[in-house]
């Protein structure tokens, strides 16, 4: 058994397809976009100058047990005045816990080496999602991580710690929310707000604001780093033909942006539908028009414009739209366990409780 650090393609497209191993019983698993992974561990994909990257595995006699990457985002860090470094991509095959703790040792040992005090494993915003705890029966929703229960043995194993909890909620579309939902659309209205949808002709400006105020209303949110541009145009111009305008929105005051919506279509749906097709049945595969779940990925609102309604008035807005596609539910996703805010708008928004993530923690040693 050894670990080995990756450096060339040919081992990061053997990481990539590692995942077929792990899953291949899990009948709700969704695959990830390979090409897409395989471009962040070689560090090219929406790559920066402050961004370190290093793919893991361990093996015994040719055949992966487990792998981590190690990211140090030093845009990251200067924000925060911290010196964190971040293992994702975890994936294992059970019975493993020697290769695993090898495996993470190796991982912790390259982040202390570049000056890191702590290891955060399975969350970095623009990279992973955290690792669910529960719902191992459910499609994940998209851009969410699937994984074993077993993981969290693994990294308490590995001397991490429960650092930080999320939730995901869940809400089932009504003729009342959506009564609901216009009532709060129309007092913002009311109050002289004006909610607009993003300009598909214009998207590189929408998508340089967009990013503008997303990093401006998180900027304290635990967690969340200053987006680059170039992660805004993997968001947006990106995902352009996945995206539909009326689910995302501005909020204006006097003119002046100050909040936002971003959701999307659940794309999983139609991805683990597709997950039998036969690779010859060409792009079209998954059916992304049976889709009828929603996805409210991020609502932010500037500090000083909060406490009026606008959040809510930019979320229903965006789940009236999705009613109006004959969608039958969506979710509002993801929250921090002490979000109070946040977790009393998505109930208001008639959301509950259904999906719940964890963060891990590691001191390093100086």
């Amino acid at each position: 058994m050894h670990v080995r650090s990756l450096s060339t393609p040919e081992e990061f497209r053997r990481y990539a397809d590692f995942a077929q191993e792990v899953y291949r019983s899990y009948p709700h698993w969704v695959p990830s976009d390979v090409h897409h992974l395989i471009d962040l561990l070689a560090g090219q994909k929406e790559a920066g100058p402050h961004w370190q990257v290093q793919p893991f595995l361990v093996e015994r006699e040719d055949r992966i047990l487990a792998t981590l990457t190690a990211v140090v985002d030093d845009l990251y860090n200067s924000h925060w005045n911290e010196r964190m470094g971040h293992l994702l991509f975890f994936e294992a095959l059970p019975d493993a816990d020697a290769a695993v703790s090898a495996l993470f040792r190796a991982a912790c040992d390259w982040l202390s080496a570049r000056g890191c005090r702590a290891a955060r494993a399975s969350f970095l915003h623009g990279w992973q999602l955290p690792w669910t705890i529960d719902a191992y029966d459910v499609v994940p929703t998209v851009f969410h991580t699937y994984n074993p229960p077993y993981y969290h043995s693994y990294a308490k194993n590995a001397g991490f710690r429960t650092e930080q909890g999320m939730v995901q909620y869940e809400i089932a579309f009504t003729p009342a929310l959506a009564t609901r939902y216009r009532e709060m659309v129309g007092g913002a209205t009311a109050s002289g707000v004006v909610l607009r949808p993003w300009r598909f002709d214009r998207l590189d400006e929408d998508a340089a604001l967009f990013g503008q105020l997303l990093n401006e209303t998180f900027a304290g949110h635990w967690g969340s780093p200053p987006f680059t541009m170039p992660q805004m145009h993997g968001m947006t111009e990106g995902l352009k033909d996945l995206l539909i305008p009326d689910f995302l929105a501005f909020a204006e005051v006097d003119a002046a942006p100050v909040g936002f919506v971003f959701a999307l279509p659940d794309l999983n749906q139609a991805l683990h539908r597709a997950r039998g097709t036969p690779a010859n049945a060409g792009p079209a595969a998954p059916a992304f028009d049976a889709i009828d779940r929603g996805v409210l990925q991020i609502v932010g609102v500037q500090e000083r414009y909060r406490g009026r309604g606008i959040n809510l008035a930019l979320a229903a807005r965006s789940y009236l739209a999705m009613i109006d596609r004959r969608y039958t539910s969506a979710s509002y996703t993801i929250v921090l366990d002490d979000n109070w805010p946040s977790r009393r708008t998505a109930e208001r928004l008639g959301g509950r409780v259904t999906r719940n993530f964890i963060m891990y923690r590691r001191e390093l040693a100086p």
